[in-house]
Parts: C-alpha cells; structure tokens; sequence
C-alpha cells in the first residue's frame, strides 16, 4: 500500500491528529508565556513545573496587568491601600503647630566681635551680617516656656545690646528681653521676655530618635525675612565639626535651607516637635549649598531645665 492510498484511507485520524497537536502548541505558548493572557494548569503548576499564585497573592501594577507578590497575602500590597508616609498636609500641620513659638531677634545696634567669618571651604555661623546697622536682624529663637523663656544660639547674641524678641502669636509684638544664661561651650543662650498673658511654647522632641533621611522643616528669619520655613531631609545624624576653634560633636545634618539669620531657630519632624537648633553652614560660595548643622535637641534640654524654673 503506498503512503497515498493509506492517507486517503486514514485522512479523518490524520486531521484529528492534526488538530491535537496544534492545540498542544497552543495551549503551552498560552501557560508558559502568557500569550493571549490565558492560565495556568488546573493542578496550579504550569508546564515548566513553575506554581502558580492564588488570585488572593496578585496585586495591579499601574498599567493594569497582574503582577505576582510571593508570600504575600491579600491586605498587604494593593494600588488601593497604599498611603503616603508624609504628605504636604502633614508638613503644613507641623509648622502651623510650632510657628506661633518661633521667633526673631534683633538688636538696636551691636558691637562687631570679629571680621566675619571666613566662608571659603569652612564651616561658619550663620550670622546675619559683618557690618551691624541699627534695628539689625540678628537671628531667631523659639519660645520654650509660656512665661517667656526662649532657647536661641549664643553666638546671635553674644556681642548684641539693646535686644528685642519679635513675636507672633497673636500679632506681631516687640518685646525688650533680657539674657539670663549664655553657654558658650554648648552655644546655647537663654532669653526671658515679660508677655502680658502665657506664650506658645513649642514642644521639644527627642533627637534620638530621629533617623538619616527623616523629613524635617526649619523655621526662622533669613536675611531678616521672618516666620520663613523650608524643607529637607535629614542627612547625617552625628557630625562632629569644629567651628571658629570650637568642636561640636554629633550635630544634626540636613538640607534643609538656613541662611543668615536662621541661627537659634527650630528643625522640627513632622509631628512638629522641635529636634534641633539650627546652628551652622557650610557655605563655601557664601550661600547656603545644601549643608546644614543643628544642634540635637536632646543637648539642650538639660540646659532649659536648670534655668528655666
């Protein structure tokens, strides 16, 4: 019998055959490679051995096909419960909570105590300006206490005469205040004003806690601008420094903006506590360049307890 006669004879078994194996090819191209979006095997593997996932471990991904979460359950990963960890609200809520308490301060005239400092690859205060002018903007300072104690930094006030604190609580107010500690170790002084009625006071945090790339606000008075806040990160948490001889050590990093006259101001989180005093720069051009020093909060505490009583 030649192969002729025996296809005319078989031709019906010979499509069925046919038929088979192309669906065979399919189906496999369909499960293997996901062509035409088709599924896995009823027995949950594929035919390359692989186990697919229950429909309860798939999330969607943007463009709306199905990604596989392994060792995922159903409530833990989905494009509808996703939520922001920090959002502008959150950072708007934090500095409406502590802008009442931050200040700024000025001097009718000061003494300069030295040429200004050298900003050419050094860190440096951020000190208003080298020559002082009548009603000069020396820096900020935040309130610590209802009955008007105020936590800024030493060197803002330590050639000033005739100080003024400028608050906002309510309005804006000029207040004749007074230094009743200065610690120059630590550049941390200590204001008092006599408030006619109990002031905002911010609420101190814990910088121990804090963590490199934490969101963080600064508040302050820059070139005099006042109740001026930016935003950054948390860059480095423990940075020792050497500043016009002094060593401070374990200074607070950030990116966060501060500029001339943003000495003694608060860097608060996002709960609106206040975690630092704005301290230093590094400004080798002049201008900030994304570095910033603070003094943790945690140093100053201990000095707000044993003065202010």
């Amino acid at each position: 019998m030649t192969i002729k006669e025996w296809l005319l004879r078989n031709i019906l078994w010979v499509l069925v055959a046919l038929v088979v194996i192309n669906f065979l090819i399919v189906y496999w191209g369909t499960v293997n490679l996901g062509i035409y979006g088709g599924r896995d095997s009823v027995l949950g593997w594929n035919l390359l051995g692989r186990k697919k996932l229950p429909l309860a471990e798939r999330t969607t991904t943007a463009a709306g096909s199905e990604a596989a979460i392994p060792g995922k359950g159903a409530s833990s990963v989905s494009s509808t419960n996703l939520i922001l960890t920090c959002s502008d609200d959150d950072l708007a809520s934090a500095f409406a909570s502590v802008r009442p308490a931050v200040v700024n301060i000025t001097a009718d005239k000061t003494t300069p105590r030295r040429g200004g400092p050298s900003l050419a690859g050094t860190v440096a205060f951020d000190d208003p300006s080298i020559q002082f002018v009548e009603e000069a903007s020396l820096g900020s300072g935040i309130i610590v206490d209802r009955r008007g104690y105020i936590v800024t930094n030493a060197h803002v006030v330590a050639s000033a005469v005739n100080i003024k604190v400028v608050t906002f609580g309510f309005e804006r107010t000029v207040h004749p205040a007074v230094i009743i500690r200065k610690d120059m170790e630590n550049d941390i002084a200590i204001l008092k004003i006599e408030p006619d009625s109990p002031m905002p006071a911010a609420v101190l945090g814990d910088s121990d806690m804090i963590k490199v790339a934490d969101r963080v606000l600064t508040v302050g008075a820059p070139f005099g601008l006042e109740q001026t806040v930016t935003a950054g990160i948390i860059s480095d948490d423990s940075r020792n420094l050497v500043i016009d001889g002094a060593t401070y050590q374990d200074m607070i990093q950030t990116d966060a903006a501060i500029n001339r006259g943003n000495s003694g101001g608060p860097l608060i989180n996002v709960s609106g506590e206040v975690i630092g005093i704005n301290t230093a720069i590094y400004a080798p051009t002049g201008v900030f360049a994304g570095v910033g020093f603070v003094i943790p909060i945690n140093r100053v505490k201990p000095i707000v307890k044993e003065t202010v009583r």
